[in-house]
């Protein structure tokens, strides 16, 4: 059975009196858009129409690797084969193509949650009552998470907001999502998640943090860090590509000023149009940036990196070598192709 809890009449209609401003408090301390406290917040720049289009580019889609079979304990679908006009085939080619960009669809990025500490109501009477605090949760169908009324009573007598913690496990206990856990699985431990990462693993690793995390959440935060980091150490950068969780890598790179070295590594793949996105994304994040004031045509792939190169980057000497290398090759094809035609008599 379960313990009658006692409270006196004047608390039970201060309580009461409480309920119908409850909406508003709650809606204030959970919404996914309080008051900023600090106003370094990335939201507003990676929901900006430019930058999704610049990170969606620098993605790519290969398809091969979109779908590819993946260790899911599904059962794989036997492969079918149709003949197909040009019509159909571009009917289905372009239906594979959004369901690749939806595959492809990006976690937000967004600026860590103002933790809750809002007090109620405070109610002597109750103090000492029993040894476990009290959860009272609205399970109103078709809420949001983000609104749903979830209090504590301490055992002290405090009636407060219940903290976010406590709502992601109650949430998760009422409305369970699909590949999250009430408690959070022990990869996510600091010698776990590292040994992970050595191993190579980090679309996993990202794809567990986006079911198991709110994207503002401090671990979600702490963990998609830790794997951008461990990627930018190893230069992985492709095995992130083509993948929902490169866009927000180099929004990360970009963001802490620590993109030189993949736009080495674009540049080494002759991937000039991306590198050129990525500088551009640069801009658009650091807006006092030197570079953006000399307004280089971005066509002009080389000589928009050069203005990066010269003006704001940490790795000038290295990105120097990239650039220098990429040139000399482009010369030597040139004058290669020079050679054959004139083998040829043209």
């Amino acid at each position: 059975m379960f313990p009658r809890l006692r409270v006196s009449a004047a608390s039970f209609r201060q309580l009461l009196r409480t309920k119908s401003n409850l909406d508003a408090t709650v809606t204030r301390a959970c919404s996914i858009e309080t008051k900023c406290y600090n106003e370094h917040d990335p939201a507003p720049i990676f929901f900006d129409q430019k930058v999704q289009d610049l990170l969606k580019r620098v993605t790519g889609m290969d398809f091969d690797k979109i779908f590819r079979s993946r260790l899911n304990e599904k059962e794989l679908e036997v492969p079918k084969y149709e003949f197909l006009t040009d019509s159909e085939l571009d009917e289905r080619m372009a239906e594979t193509r959004n369901r690749a960009e939806r595959l492809l669809q990006m976690p937000p990025v967004l600026k860590e949650r103002v933790p809750i500490e809002e007090v109620i109501s405070n109610d002597p009477a109750l103090k000492g009552y029993d040894t476990c605090k009290f959860v009272f949760t609205d399970i109103t169908f078709g809420m949001s998470d983000r609104k749903r009324i979830i209090l504590v009573r301490e055992t002290d007598g405090v009636l407060r907001q219940a903290s976010w913690e406590v709502r992601d496990r109650i949430n998760q206990l009422y409305n369970p999502r699909p590949g999250r856990k009430i408690l959070i699985p022990k990869v996510f431990r600091e010698e776990n998640l590292k040994d992970v990462l050595a191993r190579e693993k980090y679309e996993f690793v990202l794809d567990r943090a986006c079911a198991q995390f709110e994207p503002d959440d401090p671990e979600y935060h702490r963990i998609t860090s830790t794997t951008y980091e461990a990627v930018e150490a190893r230069r992985h950068y492709q095995m992130l590509h083509s993948t929902r969780h490169y866009g927000p890598m180099c929004f990360y790179l970009a963001w802490n000023r620590k993109m030189d070295n993949l736009l080495i590594d674009l540049i080494q793949k002759e991937m000039l149009s991306n590198a050129a996105d990525l500088v551009q994304l640069y801009h658009i994040i650091h807006a006092d940036c030197k570079s953006k004031t000399l307004n280089v045509d971005q066509s002009q792939h080389i000589e928009f990196i050069k203005a990066y190169m010269e003006h704001d980057s940490v790795r000038r000497p290295q990105l120097q070598l990239a650039v220098q290398a990429y040139e000399d090759l482009l010369n030597e094809r040139q004058q290669f192709e020079k050679d054959v035609k004139l083998a040829h008599g043209l």
